[in-house]
């Protein structure tokens, strides 16, 4: 089989994703040291917003829900080529693009520095590390050549860096390296080399097989996760998939799973689930197994691990992380390349179409 096959495995994934997924932890660590050098920010903002899209968006969704139960401000995930109006000279933009070339976050900067805002730019380089040096904003670097979503360790903990700079209550230090030493332990049963016999992040991407993966956070505390397995299955292994979160989906996704019984053969949901999520939660869940979810190919409900918020998070995104590139395995197609995003920036870059032609 191609997921205990090192050989097969080095012959797909060209570029080893898998190494770059099992280094998450210690990404993390080195994410938190690298950022010590910022020079702490004052005064305190009265909110923050964390800019960026793509693979350098989902940190900012991660930040927000984190900081959503401790801190004393709002934090709000923008994934725009524009700000919203409050922002001002007592908001805290974190502007962040891995390559330094995303067009929507460079507007943001841009929109940032309009406004007044204190600005901290996380990239690893390109025209954002350029225009916050030309404008003295305070610039953290991560390292370069790999592709940004894999870069979420560093631009994650470089933003966590930036609220204990502004005073803002979230993981310390002691949090972090919680995480970072779970998600070792975690790679150390995931990784590749653990046989599939063994191995819960292989054995689920067999039960997933070719249908449609629909992830579900049992609570807001791990939509992000959600997000990101969402956006991983996309991009690493080239599938459609989708995600929701309890108890919105409870209010209209499952008349859909109720009313397209073709439909919901074809797909396979996997329940993501926190101590936190609530007393109401497991009986919500247990209905919608029973009366929606009964319909789909399979359902796997998968708990995060850790003590602290930090750690259970990305014990879920970094599970996403694995499932998704043995998706890919399974499929026979690199995870690394992303080449119709690059053909669409070339075209947008062309200018739009003449009126009235596609």
């Amino acid at each position: 089989m191609v997921l205990d096959d090192p050989a097969a495995t080095a012959r797909i994934d060209r570029t080893n994703v898998l190494r770059l997924v099992s280094r998450f932890g210690a990404m993390l660590l080195d994410g938190w040291s690298a950022a010590a050098i910022l020079s702490p920010v004052r005064p305190r903002p009265a909110v923050v917003v964390a800019a960026g899209v793509g693979g350098s968006g989902i940190g900012g969704d991660v930040l927000r829900v984190l900081l959503a139960p401790v801190a004393a401000v709002p934090v709000v995930s923008v994934k725009d080529d524009r700000l919203p109006a409050f922002v001002g000279p007592q908001t805290l933009v974190c502007a962040c693009s891995y390559s330094g070339h995303t067009a929507e976050t460079l507007a943001m900067f841009d929109a940032a520095r309009a406004a007044g805002a204190t600005i901290v730019a996380i990239t690893s380089g390109g025209a954002l590390a350029e225009r916050a040096r030309a404008a003295q904003v305070r610039l953290v670097g991560v390292p370069a050549a790999m592709p940004p979503r894999a870069a979420l360790p560093y631009t994650l903990a470089a933003m966590l860096r930036v609220m204990s700079a502004a005073g803002l209550a979230g993981p310390d230090e002691e949090g972090v390296r919680e995480a970072a030493g779970l998600l070792e332990d975690l790679a150390g049963r995931r990784g590749p080399a653990v046989p599939a016999a063994h191995n819960p992040a292989k054995q689920l991407a067999l039960r997933i097989g070719d249908a449609m993966p629909v992830i579900y956070a049992a609570s807001s505390l791990t939509a992000p996760a959600a997000a990101r397995w969402k956006t991983q299955c996309n991009e690493n292994a080239k599938r459609l998939a989708a995600w929701d979160v309890f108890p919105e989906l409870t209010h209209n996704e499952i008349v859909g799973w109720a009313g397209d019984t073709p439909a919901a053969s074809g797909r396979f949901v996997v329940l993501l689930r926190d101590p936190e999520d609530g007393p109401g939660a497991q009986g919500q869940i247990a209905a919608t197994r029973e009366l929606a979810f009964a319909r789909a190919r399979g359902i796997e409900e998968v708990w995060a691990q850790g003590i602290g918020r930090l750690a259970r998070l990305l014990s879920l995104i970094q599970l996403g992380d694995y499932v998704s590139v043995y998706l890919a395995l399974l499929r026979g197609v690199d995870p690394a390349p992303v080449d119709v995003i690059t053909a669409v920036k070339t075209r947008m870059q062309e200018g739009p179409p003449p009126r009235g032609t596609l």
